[in-house]
């Protein structure tokens, strides 16, 4: 894998469900860096996510454009959900061993107090740098894959506050059999796996490889099915309802296209341990068939 700005906003532009560009450069020390722009958008009134890569780490900055105040202001808006999102992101990097540096109208400020809330905000700024990196040693796909990954992370904080429209979904989800909710519930489940929020908020905090057959895409298929994976919610319907506050951590997971399709074959879907012992009792009888 080529380490350039096109590909990295590619990779990322397909995780967080926002079409990016990239550009490239290096600054005053020496350090490479790449910029990304979300597409057909003035740099001014939106933003720039730069990373800027050292010997061993990245720095990962959010930069509001000069005239963003209105995009800024609407991001302190959001409701509990995004709230919920944004913090359970930053607390994913801050337990990996990162530092996070979040900064609202100009004063420092921890993620974690809300009160960060309850005012407008005129400026933001956000920071997540993570040393002790296993890169810079001569494997380029190594250095794009750690780089990808804290980048995403700050984009996928960034995303769940943005105002963004949701997106539609498919008609076939409007069919439901057996669920005592009913049809309506099963569409706010599905726009839970759909929404580019969690879906982006998912895979920073669980990473990219399905959680019941352990597959990453792009190891199987190479470069082009990186960052092919589908989020599956959790949570039984029965749990959905009115105030219902979706938490990726928990309620969200990846699944490869294979075993998503599986999942839902049933109503209520099958879980992660039952598709597990599925998988490891096929592998028995194949086993045992061949002896």
């Amino acid at each position: 894998m080529t380490l350039d700005p096109r590909s990295l906003a590619e990779r990322v532009s397909a995780e967080i469900g926002l079409e990016l560009t990239g550009t490239e450069g290096q600054d005053g020390d020496g350090c490479r860096w790449f910029e990304l722009l979300p597409a057909g958008h003035p740099a001014g009134q939106t933003f720039t996510i730069r990373t800027i890569v050292g010997w061993r780490r990245v720095d990962v900055h959010f930069r509001p454009g000069n005239f963003a105040g209105d995009l800024i202001h609407a991001m302190s808006s959001v409701d509990d959900a995004c709230r919920r999102t944004f913090g359970a992101i930053l607390a994913t990097c801050r337990e990996a061993g990162a530092e996070v540096l979040l900064t609202v109208n100009g004063t420092t400020c921890d993620y974690e107090d809300h009160t960060i809330w309850e005012y407008q905000w005129r400026s933001l700024g956000l920071l997540i740098s993570k040393g002790m990196l296993a890169i810079n040693g001569g494997d380029a796909e190594t250095d794009m894959r750690e780089i990808e990954l804290w980048t995403s992370r700050l984009a996928a904080a960034i995303v769940a506050l943005l105002p963004l429209e949701a997106e539609e979904i498919a008609d076939e989800s409007l069919e439901v059999v057996g669920l005592p909710e009913g049809a309506k519930t099963r569409i706010e489940v599905n726009r839970y796996e759909r929404d580019r929020r969690n879906r982006a908020a998912a895979i920073a905090i669980h990473g990219y490889a399905c959680k019941v057959c352990y597959l990453e895409m792009s190891e199987r298929y190479g470069p082009a099915a990186a960052g092919l994976i589908e989020v599956h919610h959790v949570t039984p319907v029965s749990k959905v309802g009115p105030g219902y506050i979706v938490d990726p951590r928990t309620d969200l997971i990846p699944l490869c296209p294979n075993c998503h399709s599986a999942a839902h074959r049933r109503s209520p879907p099958f879980t992660v341990v039952e598709l597990q012992e599925i998988l490891q009792q096929r592998k028995k009888d194949g086993r045992a068939a061949q002896a």
